[in-house]
């Protein structure tokens, strides 16, 4: 990614918030333990982000997909916690929260009801994140960032995580294939077994 200074500025910004937003939820979830001696799920999380969201202008200032997407971040570590996966969450330094996620992607075609007319009209629908056919790519709060893009994409675009390292910034793309099923033949089976 080729971001100007004050995309620079604005997305280390975000992962600063994201970052906050994780450790203050870890601590919600620890506290709400130590006097309930029961969990604090996502949802009552989320409602809590969109209470913050609310009274705090700093967390206006970024789209809710990578919000929402810290609290996730947050539910798997536990996830796998218990499953004996890996250890206790823990507070996240500036140099472990490196990424943020936008977990919808792309522009879709919607129907939509006009209120006035009562009619149906078809328009295209921007996602917080999108990618346009000069290779930049398009995020709601932040603009137009110039994306390398080395390989064409092959199939649908899900998400694009953009991550930090050291003083380069990088826009990765989860996509959705349709992946062809091998026809084994009679004897590959015998070969097989």
């Amino acid at each position: 990614m080729f971001p100007n200074e004050e995309q620079l500025q604005t997305m280390d910004r975000w992962l600063s918030i994201c970052r906050q937003q994780y450790n203050s939820a870890l601590l919600d979830k620890q506290r709400f333990y130590q006097k309930n001696k029961t969990g604090l799920s996502r949802n009552e999380l989320q409602k809590q982000q969109t209470k913050d969201k609310q009274t705090c202008a700093l967390l206006k200032t970024m789209p809710s997909q990578p919000l929402q997407e810290v609290l996730f971040r947050l539910e798997e570590a536990y996830k796998n916690f218990f499953e004996g996966r890996a250890r206790y969450p823990k507070i996240k330094k500036h140099k472990d929260y490196t990424s943020i996620t936008f977990t919808q992607f792309g522009v879709e075609e919607r129907k939509i009801k006009s209120k006035k007319t009562g009619g149906v009209n078809v328009r295209d629908v921007r996602y917080a994140a999108s990618l346009d056919e000069n290779n930049h790519l398009l995020i709601s709060k932040l603009g137009s960032v110039y994306v390398n893009v080395h390989r064409p994409l092959e199939g649908k675009v899900k998400q694009v995580t953009i991550q930090r390292q050291g003083h380069r910034w990088f826009a990765i793309f989860s996509v959705e294939r349709h992946v062809n099923e091998t026809v084994i033949s009679l004897f590959n089976q015998q070969a097989l077994m």
